[in-house]
């Protein structure tokens, strides 16, 4: 069985539209994950990508305490079937995916069986990214999807001086969905938390037990957004 963990538990940075705001965004600002484009809130596109997969056995939903109520609103009106639990979320990011984990729990799950973490703020997954880190990980336990770096990468100083070019071959910019065995996903987890170490990926806490990771290379278009140009690039995307 799969499990998709999908983070919305953010800290609600709230974006102003950049281009040809509606009214009420203009006065108020909004949500990234609620933020409508084509008349649906952006998580929908993140959940849609998950329920329509059919690899894809059960949900999670980690969100914040405040939006319980918008997204059963939410899974009612676009009648999402495939969405078992919802729990809260934290300050953290790691620790609202150790939620999230936990709560599989419940689900029965057995040891081999695969847990995808992913960003909510992530919509543009495709289905066949979902069942590429899907084969991956069955075969090595932990994989995720990441995009080539396409330009030079400088490492530098404090000071902003240049150290070094780093070769961009071996460079890859980690995108979601990460999925790690369920029962080393529970290992990597509880030790980072036993330990008060953080990350700020999932499968970070699988190498740091010396596991092997396996990147699939992924669409550009499979971003997170974090800026308003994000948003903008979503939108026409979409």
């Amino acid at each position: 069985m799969n499990i998709a963990i999908i983070l919305a538990a953010g800290d609600s940075e709230r974006l102003q539209p950049t281009h040809h705001p509606s009214r009420k965004n203009h006065r108020r600002g909004i949500n990234k994950i609620f933020y409508r484009i084509r008349g649906k809130p952006l998580i929908f596109y993140t959940i849609s990508a998950f329920e329509k997969h059919p690899q894809i056995k059960k949900i999670i939903l980690v969100v914040k305490k405040t939006d319980f109520r918008r997204f059963f609103s939410l899974i009612k009106k676009y009648k999402f079937k495939k969405i078992a639990k919802i729990v809260g979320g934290e300050k953290e990011r790691q620790d609202s995916a150790f939620n999230g984990l936990k709560a599989v729990e419940d689900l029965e799950a057995k040891p081999r069986d695969l847990i995808l973490f992913h960003n909510g703020a992530n919509p543009l997954v495709s289905q066949n990214e979902i069942t590429n880190v899907i084969k991956t990980s069955e075969k090595y336990k932990a994989a995720l999807v990441g995009q080539p770096a396409r330009n030079t990468i400088k490492e530098v100083a404090k000071d902003k001086f240049v150290i070094r070019t780093v070769d961009r071959k071996k460079i890859f910019l980690a995108q979601t969905p990460q999925a790690i065995e369920y029962n080393l996903a529970k290992e990597a987890f509880e030790k980072a938390f036993k330990d008060k170490f953080k990350a700020t990926d999932d499968v970070s806490l699988v190498e740091r037990l010396g596991k092997k990771v396996k990147m699939v290379p992924c669409s550009y278009k499979n971003i997170k957004v974090t800026t308003k140009e994000d948003l903008e690039i979503i939108k026409r995307l979409l």
